[in-house]
């Protein structure tokens, strides 16, 4: 095959314009047609005249794409937060780095930041090699899917990405924010329970709080948020061994059946995952 030095100009400037992709809101910033370029749009399918939603959709598609040849269970964390999806909102304008950067912070992958940048690297030099090969066609079913995941800010789901080991349920619950007990260090204070062990109890609704400690009486030290996730860290990192009880019923006894219990398997997926 012949390759002219009109298409290797054209495939080298696609290329760079991949770097336009995560920078500043990712796939939600203003102008992503543009930030595209013509050379990369024409690899990528993206007609001249394509509104905003449906840019977006193409970019998402195309890099999920190359995402699900990775076996490695850290890549759609580190990915999908690199180019702004299923990011909190706050933070979604804080560039690639200040993404990663929270993303480390808050405990969501048990590795350093320069680990999570060099692999999005790995990740970003497969998305250039793959312009130089076969783009698949994008059908009806994989628009409505992109639609929904823009949409409802959530990540590809399991069918589209078989190797993700976290239920939609559970990853609902782990980035989401809850309020529970505090000690005067900020860290969870466990409920010991006798033969049903020790939990940390925590509340979706300030409301569902509020009415446990009036009926109760409960009297903590404080009150602090925190995303579900860094509870259920919090409770994995333990000497004991903790549950989480979600939304105990303030009745004695009650709510148990309501808990999220760590198995070690789940603890060690956890480890890995946000």
């Amino acid at each position: 095959m012949v390759v002219s030095a009109k298409e290797t100009k054209t495939s080298r400037r696609a290329k760079d314009r991949l770097h336009h992709v995560h920078a500043r809101a990712g796939i939600r910033q203003d102008g992503l047609r543009r930030a595209l370029g013509p050379e990369l749009r024409g690899i990528w399918g993206i007609a001249e005249d394509a509104e905003p939603g449906r840019v977006r959709e193409i970019v998402l598609l195309r890099l999920n794409r190359v995402l699900e040849r990775f076996a490695d269970p850290l890549m759609p964390e580190i990915v999908w937060t690199a180019y702004n999806l299923g990011v909190d909102p706050v933070n979604g304008g804080a560039g690639m780095v200040g993404r990663i950067r929270t993303m480390v912070g808050r405990g969501r992958v048990a590795v350093s930041e320069r680990t999570c940048t060099r692999r999005f690297y790995d990740f970003l030099g497969s998305v250039k090699n793959s312009l130089d090969g076969f783009q698949e066609d994008l059908t009806g079913e994989d628009f409505k899917l992109a639609s929904r995941w823009i949409a409802e800010n959530v990540r590809p789901d399991p069918e589209r990405s078989p190797r993700d080991p976290v239920p939609s349920v559970m990853r609902m619950f782990l980035d989401g924010t809850v309020c529970g007990p505090a000690d005067e260090a900020g860290a969870p204070v466990p409920a010991r329970l006798g033969a049903h062990g020790e939990w940390f109890c925590v509340f979706t609704d300030e409301r569902l709080l509020a009415e446990y400690r009036a009926v109760t009486g409960a009297g903590w030290a404080r009150i602090r948020h925190r995303t579900g996730r860094e509870v259920v860290l919090a409770a994995a990192r333990r000497d004991a061994a903790t549950g989480v009880l979600v939304n105990p019923r303030p009745t004695r006894g009650a709510g148990i059946h309501a808990a999220l219990p760590l198995s070690p398997d789940s603890i060690a997926r956890l480890a890995i995952r946000r």
